[in-house]
């Protein structure tokens, strides 16, 4: 009774999903260069991004009849968005927008100027912005995290605020492309072995039709617990992107082992990516194989069959037969078949000791005289082998480097990490923590003091110093000096950089009154844009700016209009 209930409620979701008339978010074809479910950085993908046509400025819709109830302006992140609620249960969201439309952006830029803010985030009453389906909310642009011009679109279920994945629900994306598979990884467990050793081994793949096979002159041998992961792709028509695919199956002997679907997904699992992929050769290979087993600690819901985790025990003698199916949503399908041959007993490895080791599901600490790292529990996704070492001092750094466990392991928490070092009177509050990067060039953590331990927050292992940032921030004005008359001007821009420690803060004012900049971190780029009524006369230009450190910089110009 239980599963004809199951199976009836699905039936009713993809139905409703079927019958769903929304309006288009754009008033073209609609080509990807994004799916859901994609892996980025630390995270799934939460929507679809919509190419538009590689400018900024075209119309955005709402694609149903509903009602503004978020609006968010970040210099990061989704840039310039707006959420509208409907009726139906969902929420869909824009982001990375030029501008909303005029009635919004006057709203939005009154609470700006009333909160001398640029960043800012609003919740408008559910009479404040009635939307009809198909009225022009916004335009599309570039703003905070995004690459390139483009529209990321979300959908959302508004009581859980669990994205959707936006393909569901008709809108018209032209797709008879099979996905591309890369490759295939196989690892063994502890005792167990592939090909006779306790290493995980790569293969490639040749192609045939939509079938792959493995590229093996022998057969491959394995013995004990072994698990799978797959690298691959989608492409759609009309665009070069390399997507996320929807669906990977892994089958054993016709059995289904492991099952992973991009249908839903949930803002508290999304840094489960790392243990999703296999991390440690992404860092290597920059390649990112789906793993079709579970680390430890891994609690993302988007595994729909994980028979024992997606670990296999082979111990027999027989042939057995592995299939992978990778599907994307439209249900273009490829395959990879191979066999690999059981052993019913393995070689023998020698253990090594590995000395002390970080426990997943514990909270760990490591000390010495001059360092220190406090780990919460389950900010790791499986145990690990512990690894410090030191460097000297070079010219640019105030401590020893400190090399805490390797970069090639992922983090789900942030951690305190705290070194101690003699640091001259006049400059404590001048220095931070700093990540080494491969390049040899700095990131700031953090600056806490604790006692004679200088820590920061951080959620990434690999190479750590204190530097000191002294330097005032760089401001430059881009359209306007001193002297100048600027009445043929719709704008007023300044660069503002920082090589340190980073901006923190900026404030411009124009005869001593806040005015919205608009900040690029892209471009360096602070925008004002001079309204129409702007009075005639002389003005004085001031921006004020401060890094992390509190060095501040202050830029004064003298213009006429």
């Amino acid at each position: 009774m239980k599963q004809l209930f199951l199976l009836s409620f699905s039936l009713i979701s993809l139905s409703i999903f079927s019958q769903t008339n929304y309006h288009s978010p754009l008033n073209f074809e609609l080509l990807l260069s994004g799916t859901f479910g994609e892996l980025r950085g630390s995270h799934f993908h939460t929507g679809i991004d919509i190419k538009t046509e590689g400018v900024e400025g075209q119309k955005v819709f709402s694609i149903a009849d509903g009602y503004v109830s978020r609006i968010k302006v970040s210099t990061w992140g989704y840039g310039k968005a707006i959420y509208i609620t409907h009726p139906d249960g969902n929420t869909s969201v824009y982001a990375h927008l030029k501008e909303f439309n005029k009635e919004i952006e006057k709203y939005v830029n009154e609470q700006q100027y009333k909160k001398e803010n640029f960043e800012i985030q609003l919740f408008p009453s559910k009479e404040k912005f009635p939307i009809k389906r198909g009225e022009v909310i916004a335009l599309s642009g570039n703003t905070g995290g995004s690459g390139g011009a483009h529209l990321h679109f979300e959908i959302r279920n508004t009581k859980s605020e669990h994205p959707i994945n936006p393909l569901q629900f008709n809108f018209d994306v032209t797709d008879n492309i099979q996905p591309t598979i890369v490759g295939i990884k196989i690892y063994p467990h502890q005792n167990s072995s592939v090909n006779n050793k306790n290493e995980s081994v790569k293969y490639s793949l040749t192609k045939k039709g939509n079938n792959y096979s493995v590229n093996s002159k022998q057969i491959i041998k394995v013995n004990g617990d072994i698990s799978f992961s797959i690298s691959t792709y989608d492409k759609l028509n009309g665009a070069y992107n390399k997507n996320g695919v929807y669906s990977i199956k892994l089958f054993i002997d016709n059995n289904l082992i492991h099952h992973f679907l991009a249908d839903e997904l949930s803002f508290s699992e999304k840094r489960f990516l790392n243990a999703h992929i296999d991390y440690s050769e992404y860092t290597e290979s920059k390649t990112k194989y789906n793993r079709c087993f579970n680390l430890p600690y891994n609690k993302l819901s988007n595994y729909k069959t994980n028979v024992n985790d997606g670990i296999f025990n082979f111990i027999d003698s027989l042939t057995h037969k592995i299939r992978f199916e990778v599907e994307d949503f439209e249900g273009n399908k490829s395959e990879v078949n191979f066999e690999v041959q059981s052993q019913s007993t393995s070689p023998e490895f020698e253990t090594e000791d590995s000395g002390d080791r970080f426990l997943y599901n514990q909270a760990n600490v490591y000390k010495n005289l001059k360092f220190e790292a406090h780990l919460e529990k389950y900010s790791l996704y499986e145990d690990c082998n512990v690894h410090y070492s030191v460097g000297i001092k070079t010219d640019n750094t105030l401590s020893e480097i400190h090399n805490f466990m390797s970069s090639s392991i992922p983090i789900h928490k942030n951690y305190v990490l705290s070194i101690k070092e003699k640091i001259a009177k006049n400059i404590t509050d001048k220095v931070y923590i700093a990540k080494v990067n491969d390049n040899g060039t700095f990131t700031y953590k953090g600056n806490s003091w604790r006692g004679s331990f200088l820590s920061a927050k951080v959620r990434e292992f690999g190479n750590f110093t204190i530097i000191s940032d002294t330097v005032n921030p760089i401001i430059l004005g881009i359209n306007v000096k001193d002297g100048k008359n600027i009445s043929s001007q719709t704008t007023i821009k300044c660069t503002i950089e920082d090589k340190g420690s980073g901006i923190s803060f900026y404030r411009g004012e124009i005869n001593g009154k806040w005015i919205l900049m608009e900040y690029n971190y892209k471009k360096n780029l602070l925008t004002y844009k001079i309204p129409s009524d702007f009075e005639k006369g002389k003005h004085t230009l001031t921006v004020v700016v401060k890094d992390r450190m509190g060095n501040k910089t202050e830029y004064t110009d003298n213009f006429t209009y």
